[in-house]
């Protein structure tokens, strides 16, 4: 894992109608990179009223700071699924990075679909800091949520300090299961039957097994009982396989597609 030599204070947002509920604690942190999530539908009639929330929050933290970071993504925040997939891969792209960088999450600006990932998501990871701010001061006349000049502000026209929030562990799915479980995808995808063999063998050329070497004798013996005790009993134990009774084979439930389409996405694998 790198290390880098200057300690991050990375925040992870979500922009939707706010602005001071995602740049007031930006400032408060003293955020060194933020990762913004907003979502435009281009063929929506609003999506001039998304691009001015986002352009003017990308304003404010630059009008603060010319010296922070700001990483965009576009995933669509009214898709739980995704937003889970999103906010997982950035946490643990910082943390492949860095123990030791400071990650706040804020749960109170972004739509309900984001707030509920984000709350699960930095429950999965130890040391990552979920908060939320408190609207202080409403705007009464809130005409599209812009101000008197035309400018963005959102329903909080002011927000107490950021406060945050009990954590409670939430273990999140073993990564090597999740890849293990991709690699059986991508191998039955190619329409072979996936013996445990075959799949001993991926697991080793992807640096997901871990057992070491076993006697000549008893090589193959051995690493099939590992093979299916540390990988498919845990598959089938998890609701993500199934096996085929007439083929034998392994296959992914929709539980199963479901987690590989969500964790560890980004991981490049080999077949």
């Amino acid at each position: 894992m790198a290390e880098s030599g200057r300690r991050e204070r990375i925040m992870i947002a979500c922009v939707t109608f706010e602005t001071v509920m995602v740049t007031d604690p930006i400032k408060f942190y003293e955020s060194t990179k933020v990762h913004l999530i907003h979502y435009i539908n281009e063929a929506s009639a609003s999506k001039q009223v998304y691009l001015d929330f986002y352009n003017t929050v990308c304003d404010q933290i630059t009008d603060y700071s010319s010296e922070i970071e700001i990483i965009e993504h576009k995933a669509n925040v009214s898709d739980f699924r995704v937003m889970l997939k999103e906010i997982h891969s950035i946490v643990d792209k910082e943390r492949q990075k860095s123990n030791n960088n400071d990650i706040f999450i804020n749960v109170s600006s972004g739509s309900s679909e984001y707030l509920a990932a984000a709350t699960i998501v930095a429950m999965m990871f130890p040391g990552v800091i979920p908060f939320s701010v408190s609207t202080n001061e409403f705007m009464v006349n809130a005409k599209a949520y812009y101000d008197d000049n035309g400018k963005p502000i959102g329903l909080s026209k002011s927000v107490k300090e950021p406060k945050s929030i009990s954590r409670f562990k939430i273990d999140g799915p073993d990564r090597n299961l999740v890849l293990g479980l991709r690699l059986l995808y991508l191998s039955n995808s190619k329409g072979k039957k996936t013996k445990g063999s075959e799949m001993i063998r991926l697991l080793k050329l992807n640096n997901l097994w871990f057992r070491g070497e076993f006697p000549e004798k008893t090589a193959q013996r051995s690493e099939s009982v590992y093979y299916n005790r540390d990988f498919v009993s845990e598959w089938l134990k998890k609701d993500w396989v199934f096996q085929d009774k007439h083929s034998k084979t392994y296959i992914l439930t929709e539980n199963g597609k479901a987690t590989i389409s969500t964790f560890y996405c980004d991981e490049k694998l080999q077949l």
